[in-house]
């Protein structure tokens, strides 16, 4: 191709994303209006992990390191990179209501972004001139891929990094893809899998600099994982961050029915596969190069890059609440990898049968259906869940703030909002980010004694429990963040006493059994 064909190109591709990116904007704005009414309250998140990432981003901003609470070093940050992006956010030094506003703008900017980038990359195996628009087009109406633009968490972030790298591969620019495949890597560990297949690809290439190319893509992040490594051995002692052996389940045996659940119940929910044309779309993938389409390698490189995602996920986690976004999120990092390759194959069976627009066609026209057809539900679902974590999660925070003196220790079950809110150092009871809580056991209960206990009766039961008394208790109607409306209650427990009084060992069982030391409850000073 000659340069001025190749720029010219270049021109139509990125003005042809620009319309995908305006269609993605409009999406996201129906998004976020049309079920604001389910929760006008204070901007949040629907989830309390986000709000442990919160915490994380201003543990770095405040420290200089991934801390929990204050000045501890901790491994139960699952992003770090998501963890930068909020620490920037926090040393903007924005007032709370802002400094939410910010994130959920970011979130918002990073889905624009991969939108821009899925058109680029499907430009950029496809010679057809509406492959790149219809792959940004199927991200921007997948309104339960979009919804994660507004939940704190950092689905947007690593979609885009998957994208970018993938392309940056395809152009063969190594070093560039290795730097962003580590990137990837430090958003959500998943990522390696992917790296794993452009690897794969690479070494397919027959090139006179196949060797440095791979060592080019793979150096990069393999400095990332060994730095990241490092920080968790000095930290606990251990190569895999806490969250890993908190949370994961790792059987391979349960690999094939998690497939099928998570493809079934949570994948194809966000892609345009009724009536089977999406389907059809992906035989094109597998079609022999002709008429100057693509090698067969480059066509399934999206596609088999999102599914090693997916595989990679569903091998450690079992999706067992599908409707729920907690789980759903773990995998939407991989969808717009995969509405590419859907893109791509529908361009390809186009050319086949002659018909080059009418596969892409139906496609968008399929997605545009499902988006309005779905687009109220996930908004008034996001809204919801924010709700529910405000009107528990942060209103549980919000009075420990009020009532612990500074500098006394808590523990809680739910550790995001809690512990952002109240500002008072935080045992996780579930050992994600406080390990010492699983590893230690005796020795850390007696160093970390605290002031109260926010539980989830749904969860717990208690053992022993000498004196203690509900000091609080927050629960809200219309339950949505799982599918049990259980979760939608939690308490605030201590034992009362007089300041001299001896700490009293409190023994609780079911989802995990924990032991803390309570000291006797005394109300601090009320803290604006």
């Amino acid at each position: 191709m000659r340069p001025a064909t190749a720029r010219t190109q270049s021109e139509s591709s990125g003005r042809m994303a620009l319309y995908a990116t305006a269609l993605g904007t409009v999406v996201l704005a129906a998004l976020w209006f049309a079920g604001r009414a389910a929760h006008p309250g204070p901007l949040g998140f629907r989830l309390d992990d986000a709000w442990i990432h919160m915490v994380y981003g201003r543990g770095l901003a405040t420290d200089g390191f991934l801390s929990y609470n204050p000045g501890i070093p901790s491994t139960g940050c699952t992003s770090p990179a998501w963890a930068a992006v909020l620490a920037l956010v926090h040393r903007a030094g924005f007032a709370l209501e802002a400094r939410v506003a910010a994130v959920l703008l970011a979130g918002a900017s990073l889905h624009l972004l991969g939108i821009r980038e899925a058109s680029l990359l499907a430009a950029r195996i496809s010679p057809g001139r509406w492959a790149g628009p219809t792959a940004g087009a199927l991200t921007a109406l997948s309104s339960a891929y979009a919804v994660a633009a507004f939940s704190g968490m950092e689905v947007m972030l690593c979609a885009l990094l998957l994208l970018a790298t993938v392309r940056a591969v395809l152009e063969n620019r190594f070093l560039r893809a290795g730097i962003l495949a580590a990137l990837a890597g430090l958003a959500r560990p998943e990522s390696a899998a992917v790296l794993a297949v452009l690897l794969l690809h690479a070494s397919l290439q027959r090139d006179e600099s196949r060797a440095k190319n791979l060592a080019r893509l793979a150096l990069p992040p393999l400095i990332a994982g060994a730095a990241l490594m490092a920080w968790n051995l000095r930290v606990d002692g251990t190569a895999l961050p806490a969250t890993y052996h908190a949370k994961a389940s790792a059987l391979l045996a349960e690999l094939p029915g998690r497939t099928l659940r998570g493809f079934r119940d949570i994948v194809i929910g966000t892609l345009p596969f009724a009536g089977g044309i999406g389907w059809l779309a992906l035989v094109g993938v597998a079609l022999p190069r002709r008429n100057g389409g693509p090698s067969r390698t480059d066509a399934a490189l999206p596609l088999a890059a999102g599914v090693a995602f997916l595989l990679a996920n569903l091998a450690l986690i079992d999706p067992v609440d599908p409707a729920a976004f907690y789980h759903r999120r773990y995998l939407l990092p991989a969808v717009p990898l995969l509405l590419t390759g859907v893109a791509i194959g529908a361009d390809a069976l186009g050319r086949r049968i002659r018909k080059p627009q009418a596969p892409l066609a139906v496609l968008v026209a399929l997605a545009a259906l499902g988006s309005v057809t779905t687009l109220r539900t996930e908004s008034l679902h996001l809204h919801h869940d924010t709700r529910n974590i405000h009107e528990v999660q942060r209103s549980l925070g919000e009075w420990l703030h009020r009532h612990i003196p500074d500098g006394r220790w808590v523990a809680a079950s739910d550790a995001g909002a809690i512990r952002y809110f109240s500002e008072r150092p935080t045992v996780d009871l579930l050992g994600l980010n406080t390990p010492g809580i699983l590893r230690e056991g005796e020795s850390f209960v007696r160093e970390h004694p605290v002031a109260a206990v926010a539980w989830m009766p749904a969860w717990f039961r208690p053992m022993e429990a000498p004196g203690m008394e509900v000091l609080f208790a927050a629960e809200t109607a219309g339950y949505t963040v799982t599918s049990n409306p259980k979760m939608g209650r939690q308490w605030i427990t201590g034992v009362p006493g007089d300041a001299g009084d001896s700490p009293t060992r409190l023994r609780f069982s079911g989802y995990r059994s924990f032991e803390v030391d309570c000291l006797p409850w005394t109300e601090g000073a009320a803290s604006p």
